[in-house]
């Protein structure tokens, strides 16, 4: 902030000393400029000391076409010519007051004149301009430098270059790069745009870019765009109109590369002074576009041509690309003047030619006379989605040499006409066994043969999926490598047409078949089928119906199976082939299947209705075996099954609904044998006993089996169509007959006692024994009892057994029980009567076990000790009952 205080007090101390020389005025505005910003340099005084020299004399530089001149050095500004004015005379400008130089906000000097632009050129460091009044430059010459930024504002700048390229606006620096937007050149009833070297020449330094961001250009009198050895890129929304018939109206560009980066350009061009619409010339290395004369439409770009003019001059390699959803339309109809500017190339090519048209482009080409290939190789690409149309007023596509190598490729193109006047249509020539004309899709492909090109109606239609041909003039062979060849007539009806196209025939799937086979309990496979018109299945759906009146309405449906993706499966834009599991279905009952299948045009009408049963279940079965006999029981199942309410539409559906429908068994048949396989001479037959309306239950005992044999078994069922079905259920598929084996385990001695420590007490002469098992080991149920009790000693015999628990205290007497699980309720006395009343101990299952325990009282514990042995009998036999 001192130093700005400094500076300002200085600058108002010179203004005192020095109030009426302007030339230090002058330099008090560089100080001003000093003070906004540290990037400005201070160079006034020596350009006053040097513009008298330069424009005492007024020198003139001479270019032709033919001459290029390389200067890779931009022009000092000390060397710019001024014009002079209508009066002849010289413009002075050291001594004109200069303006204050302006800025904006975003840092672009404002330009409001001719004079000011002039001096913002002296400046190396002012780049970004834009105009504040529409400017008019004359005869003027104003260089610029690269990185320069001309914002228009959407005013116009008017210029008379005649045939000098340094006068308007130009540029001769290598690799410069120059961007001018919203700008209008000329006016629009064409004047004010005078020159053969367009409103910015590119002198001929090489690999120069010029980018032109909503520019307008009008003109009868010149030529817009000069840049032999560099490139053009256009942006936003570009209007041009270079319609002229004066000396200086040339070709619309002299220029390599032309890019339509984005937006909408617009080109009307007609000139009686050359035949080309671009011309292109460098061959240096150094130019990325050497050797090529392009114009490419990036994607989501627009490009219109009119003219009545060749494509190019000379031959170098010329190409058209149109990027992914771009769209180029070339006019060269409607501006056409005849003669030879009605070619596509003002010389013969030897160079290969590109058409490269890309994924979903649009190109329309309309022509007077066919495409003048004469040797040249390449080809023309039409890529998926692409819309590519190619009208010859008169004559073929394309015009070749026999030896010609140029090649048509259309892959997944959406629609490729073209149009002619020549029988043939393509007027290609391809060597013998060559491929020259291909074409594959993803859809069914449609070719419409026209024998007239004014013609509406085609005269034959030929589907094809993909195909390689051979093209010699109007004659058309299968490629040996065609994967669908044409037919003799359909090859006839291409050699006689005018007009062929090729489109995408894409239409609703038809021709639905639909098969039910290898249905089991709950499942059913289903196989189908369509004529798929041009575009593969997006999806498939099959719905199973439990009633014929419910069919072709989803919301009936009880179930739905919906296939979408194709892996495994045979999907293709002609016929396709389609197979699922259908599982979740109810057993032995009646279903209806329908299929609906939807392609890219939508959706098919639902296929005929195809019928089938599913299997009965089975849901258990067991076998109560005996020795000789077996019981087989078992249920079959009637509403087993899951279906989905879609009475409110797919999108609301009601999963895992419980099944009430589903027919009821009429008869149960239980087979039975000792050979697996079941033949006829060894299997037997019992019809069991059925029970219940729903998940039936059946029943039946099988007789006079043989013992220790397997026997295997299958159940029979009548289905809902009537027809017998067998069921089985490992592993209760088999059971085995045994030989009944008792095998008791009983105690062999069994101790009881009295305590000394009870005398005196409650217990006394209180009988206790510990427990010992009883245990059936053999395969049959098994009935125990006592039978027998003898004495087996003196002590024994000295003591009299009670059956009671009421003996004298004192008298030798014993009260002998056995308990049975410790059941005190039922005590069982052991006597001497076991012999003919015996003792049950009830039944013992396989595998069961009981414990006995001794129990009872002694009436003389006080007296001596007493040692009785006794025998007890156990008897066992098999549960009868």
């Amino acid at each position: 902030m001192k130093k700005i205080f400094r500076l300002i007090f200085i600058s108002m101390i010179i203004l005192m000393l020095f109030p009426i020389d302007w030339s230090y005025a002058i330099e008090i505005e560089q100080l001003d400029e000093e003070m906004q910003t540290t990037t400005e340099t201070s160079e006034e005084g020596v350009l006053d000391s040097t513009e008298a020299s330069t424009t005492d004399s007024s020198v003139t530089q001479e270019t032709s076409e033919e001459e290029i001149e390389e200067d890779e050095k931009i022009t000092d500004s000390n060397d710019i010519k001024y014009s002079s004015d209508d009066n002849g005379d010289e413009i002075n400008n050291k001594n004109i007051l200069r303006a204050t130089p302006t800025q904006a906000d975003d840092g672009f000097w404002l330009v409001d004149s001719a004079a000011t632009l002039t001096e913002y050129l002296k400046d190396s460091q002012k780049l970004n301009l834009r105009l504040t009044n529409d400017i008019d430059l004359g005869k003027g010459a104003y260089q610029l430098r690269t990185n320069m930024i001309i914002d228009g504002a959407n005013h116009i700048i008017t210029y008379d270059k005649e045939g000098y390229s340094d006068r308007g606006l130009y540029i001769n620096q290598k690799d410069a790069v120059v961007e001018i937007r919203n700008t209008q050149f000329g006016n629009s009833d064409g004047t004010g745009a005078v020159g053969y070297y367009g409103f910015l020449s590119g002198g001929s330094a090489i690999n120069m870019t010029f980018i032109f961001d909503g520019v307008d250009y009008y003109s009868n009198n010149g030529q817009m765009i000069h840049n032999v050895n560099g490139s053009v890129i256009m942006r936003g929304q570009n209007t041009i109109d270079q319609r002229g018939t004066g000396g200086y109206s040339q070709e619309w560009a002299e220029v390599n590369s032309v890019e339509i980066q984005n937006g909408y350009t617009s080109i009307k061009h007609s000139s009686n002074q050359t035949l080309a619409f671009i011309w292109s010339t460098s061959t240096y290395l150094a130019n990325p576009y050497a050797g090529k004369s392009q114009i490419a439409v990036r994607e989501n770009a627009r490009l219109d041509i009119q003219t009545n003019s060749n494509m190019t001059y000379g031959t170098l390699a010329p190409s058209y690309i149109v990027e992914k959803n771009a769209v180029f339309n070339l006019d060269k109809v409607t501006l056409a003047t005849g003669g030879s500017r009605n070619q596509f190339f003002a010389s013969a090519q030897t160079q290969p030619v590109t058409f490269d048209f890309q994924e979903q482009s649009q190109v329309d080409f309309k022509l007077p006379e066919p495409i003048n290939l004469y040797t040249a190789k390449g080809g023309m690409t039409i890529g998926a989605a692409a819309d590519v149309s190619v009208d010859v007023a008169s004559g073929t596509i394309f015009s070749t040499a026999s030896s010609s190598q140029f090649v048509i490729n259309m892959n997944k193109s959406k629609r490729v006409s073209f149009a002619g006047t020549s029988p043939g249509t393509l007027g290609l020539n391809g060597v013998s066994n060559g491929v020259n004309l291909s074409f594959a899709s993803n859809y069914l492909q449609k070719i419409e043969t026209f024998s007239n090109k004014t013609s509406s109606t085609p005269t034959q239609e030929i589907m094809k999926e993909a195909s390689d041909l051979t093209v010699q003039g109007a004659n058309f062979v299968n490629a040996s490598s065609s994967s669908d060849p044409f037919t003799a007539p359909e090859l006839l009806a291409l050699k006689n047409s005018q007009k062929m196209v090729f489109s995408e025939f894409i239409d609703v799937p038809d021709q639905l078949g639909l098969f039910t086979h290898d249905a089991e309990d709950t499942s059913v496979s289903l196989s189908g089928n369509s004529v798929n018109n041009g575009s593969p299945a997006t999806e498939v759906k099959f719905f199973i119906f439990s009633d014929e009146e419910d069919t072709n309405d989803l919301r009936n449906a009880r179930q739905i199976v919906t296939l979408d993706s194709f892996d495994g499966q045979t999907n293709t834009a002609l016929k396709s082939y389609y197979s699922v599991l259908v599982d979740g279905l109810n057993p032995n009952t009646l279903y209806w299947a329908q299929m609906v299948v939807t392609n890219q045009a939508g959706e098919s009408e639902f296929s005929e209705a195809e019928v089938f049963a599913t299997k009965p279940q089975l849901s258990n079965i067991t076998a109560n075996v005996t020795t000789t006999t077996a019981i087989i029981s078992g249920e079959l199942a009637s509403d087993t099954g899951k279906w989905t309410d879609y009475s409110n539409g797919e999108a609301a559906a009601i999963p895992d609904q419980q099944a009430y429908f589903g027919s009821k068994y009429n008869q149960v048949t239980v087979e039975y044998s000792k050979n697996k396989t079941f033949p006829a001479n060894e299997t037997n037959a019992q019809v069991a006993d059925l029970s219940g309306d729903k998940n039936q239950k059946f029943s039946t005992k099988l007789k006079g089996l043989d013992g220790e044999a397997t026997y295997y078994v299958r159940v029979k069922v009548a289905g809902v169509y009537g027809e017998e079905v067998i069921l089985v259920m490992s592993p209760l598929t088999e059971f085995q007959t045994v030989t009944e084996i008792i095998n008791v385990q009983v105690p062999i001695e069994m101790a009881f006692q009295t305590k000394n420590q009870d005398i005196g007490t409650a217990k006394e002469g209180q009988l206790t024994s510990a427990d010992y098992p009883i245990i059936n080991n053999g395969n049959v149920a098994t009935k125990i009892s006592l039978t027998n009790l003898t004495k087996e000693n003196a002590d024994a015999n000295q003591l009299l057994l009670l059956n009671h628990l009421s003996g004298n205290q004192g008298q030798d007497a014993l009260a002998l029980q056995l308990l049975v699980d410790h059941d005190q309720s039922n005590p069982l006395f052991l006597t001497n009567g076991l012999s003919s009343v015996p003792l049950s101990l009830g039944i013992l299952n396989t595998n069961e076990q009981k414990n006995l325990t001794l129990a009872g009282k002694y009436f003389n514990p006080t007296g001596s000790v007493l040692f009785p042995t006794y025998k007890m009998t156990f008897k066992v036999e098999k549960n009868e009952e």
